[in-house]
């Protein structure tokens, strides 16, 4: 697989038709988003989506996928116990992958004109791809602010009062979150130089010790509890966080994060950001 040159980068905006007007979408979607984009990605490469699915990029005991996609954004909608009744004509949403195969060769193939529904047995949405915007960027500073497209999700694990290990979904308050945010975005970065998805830029150093900074920007802190496999038995729930903040890292880090997602479960549909500056 070539390598991914972290100079020049790019995101997706991938805008949807609504097929069907007032249909409800469910509020928890991002499994089911996930699974059609790797139905997109089996379409046109089972290889990439065999070894993504399956497999992924180990680092230690970690997988990662290495892309994440935003919420989808609802210029109009309404509130109802089953979902968020669509208004608008067109929803998007942004998708990005530090896979070079991917984001350079298959993106504008991969989901053009594609058509499926979206949702669970309850609520359902036909939706069709009506366009495929490329949102090139580049990150020429160690010191970047995001906002969160996407839950945000930093965990550790605890043991029950029953010996059952569990995960612990820390807000960005916790004193340890910033802690658990470096480590989790150094092993993705180490996952993608091990594998060659990418090179390291000239002089980059990124390690535990390098200096880095989490700050968090305001206040305005949303939690956001989402479900995973709605309906069936293996069902389980996921906390993340939306808010804005700053990091100051090594720009390698930073466009690796940017781009496979920070935190926890990005290639469910979390951890994605916009740069506000």
């Amino acid at each position: 697989m070539k390598k991914l040159n972290l100079a020049t980068i790019m995101v997706f905006k991938i805008t949807f038709k609504v097929l069907r007007q007032n249909a409800v979408l469910p509020y928890s979607y991002q499994y089911e988003l996930s699974a059609w984009i790797y139905k997109m990605i089996a379409d046109s490469n089972s290889q990439l989506a065999t070894f993504l699915h399956n497999k992924g990029y180990t680092q230690g005991f970690k997988n990662f996928k290495l892309f994440t996609f935003s919420n989808l954004y609802l210029p109009q909608f309404n509130t109802t116990p089953q979902g968020l009744e669509i208004l608008s004509p067109t929803i998007d949403f942004t998708i990005s992958f530090l896979v070079d195969q991917a984001a350079e060769s298959m993106i504008k193939t991969l989901f053009e004109q594609h058509a499926f529904i979206l949702g669970n047995k309850h609520s359902q949405v036909p939706l069709q791809v009506e366009s495929i915007h490329t949102q090139p960027f580049s990150i020429d500073s160690n010191t970047l602010q995001f906002r969160t497209t996407s839950p945000l999700v930093v965990s550790n694990f605890e043991v029950t009062d029953q010996g059952n290990t569990q995960a612990k979904y820390l807000p960005p308050t916790h004193n340890q979150y910033e802690a658990l945010f470096f480590k989790n975005l150094l092993a993705k970065y180490k996952s993608a130089l091990q594998h060659q998805v990418i090179v390291a830029s000239p002089g980059s150093n990124c390690t535990p010790t390098t200096p880095m900074h989490f700050k968090l920007l305001d206040s305005r802190v949303r939690s956001k509890l989402i479900e995973i496999k709605t309906g069936k038995a293996s069902a389980t729930k996921v906390r993340g966080y939306l808010f804005d903040f700053e990091l100051t890292a090594p720009q390698d880090l930073l466009k690796v994060g940017y781009l496979s997602g920070f935190g926890g479960q990005s290639a469910m549909g979390f951890g994605a950001c916009k740069i506000l500056k």
